[in-house]
């Protein structure tokens, strides 16, 4: 585990070359979520730009449930955003969306990708639907994996991953610093995820650039 330890200043200086991004005008997540301060901070801007929809505000049409696991680099260098519909037959459709500069280096070109669509069979959705009730993820309205440590810790330069799940039974919503604490419970649910969307891997970090 990475753990550094750094003041506000230096946390902020670490994003300082990413390009502007608009306000969280569409309001992604919910007062309770913004207020517990556990989002990752930029991504529901990214979201909103990127034209998704609010999980929190109800399950859409047609849907049984819906996931959502979006992934935020540590320097601000990519992010990517899969969300998963299961449909009322047990299958699913999945959308990957994201952005990132082209390679390692704030100074190339920023480029949003074009979204990413794929159905998925039933035994893909049933899969991840156990891991994610096994993981405990989804137990607590508002939850983080960060529940142990010193109210002073700060992780700089880790990603950030935003868990959301929407279902008939209402909305929840997790995050972890997943580039530095990997608990071996959610390991298998991040690791399917990374799977279904083909999501690549820099140094054990996902990543949107060679």
């Amino acid at each position: 585990m990475d753990l550094r330890r750094a003041a506000p200043l230096m946390l902020a200086a670490a994003c300082w070359a990413a390009p502007a991004v608009a306000e969280d005008n569409c309001q992604l997540f919910p007062p309770s979520v913004r207020e517990a301060g556990v989002n990752s901070g930029y991504s529901a801007s990214r979201m909103c730009e990127a034209g998704l929809k609010p999980l929190w505000q109800g399950v859409p049409d047609g849907a049984a449930q819906v996931m959502r696991f979006t992934f935020s680099s540590g320097h601000a260098l990519f992010w990517r955003s899969v969300t998963i519909i299961q449909l009322p037959d047990g299958s699913g459709r999945m959308e990957v969306v994201g952005g990132g500069f082209e390679r390692r280096d704030v100074r190339s070109p920023w480029v949003d990708l074009k979204p990413v669509r794929r159905r998925l069979k039933a035994d893909e959705l049933a899969g991840l639907v156990a891991l994610a009730e096994q993981s405990s993820t989804f137990d607590h309205a508002v939850g983080s994996w960060h529940a142990g440590d010193p109210p002073d810790t700060i992780y700089l330069h880790c990603q950030t991953l935003d868990m959301e799940r929407a279902d008939p039974a209402g909305y929840r919503f997790s995050s972890i610093n997943i580039g530095c604490n990997r608990p071996a419970a959610l390991m298998p649910l991040v690791e399917e995820v990374i799977r279904l969307a083909d999501i690549g891997m820099v140094r054990r970090n996902w990543a949107g650039y060679p």
